[in-house]
C-alpha cells in the first residue's frame, strides 16, 4: 500500500529539483491509464497488485464507470 505519511509527501514536494510533473498523450485504448497507473505504484502511492485496475488518474465517476479517460489528469512524481 501507500509507503508515505503526508508530512513525508510535505518534505519531498519542498524539493522541487526532485519532482517530475507528468502526462501521458496517446490515441484510444493505448494504455495511458495503465501506465501511470504503474508509474505511481512504483513510487509507492498505490500497490503494484493494483496498478492497471485502480485507474488512478481517472477521477470522475463517468471515467471510472466507462473505464474511459475523458479528461486529462496530471500527477507529479518524486525522482531521486
Amino acid at each position: 500500500m501507500v509507503n508515505f505519511t503526508v508530512d513525508q509527501i510535505r518534505e519531498i514536494m519542498d524539493r522541487p529539483k526532485n519532482v517530475r510533473c507528468l502526462s501521458v498523450i496517446a490515441h484510444v485504448d493505448h494504455g495511458k491509464s495503465t501506465l501511470t497507473d504503474s508509474l505511481v505504484s512504483k513510487a509507492g502511492i498505490i500497490a503494484s497488485r493494483a496498478a492497471g485496475d485502480v485507474r488512478f488518474t481517472d477521477v470522475r465517476q463517468d471515467e471510472q464507470e466507462r473505464c474511459i479517460t475523458i479528461k486529462s489528469t496530471g500527477i507529479s512524481l518524486y525522482f531521486e
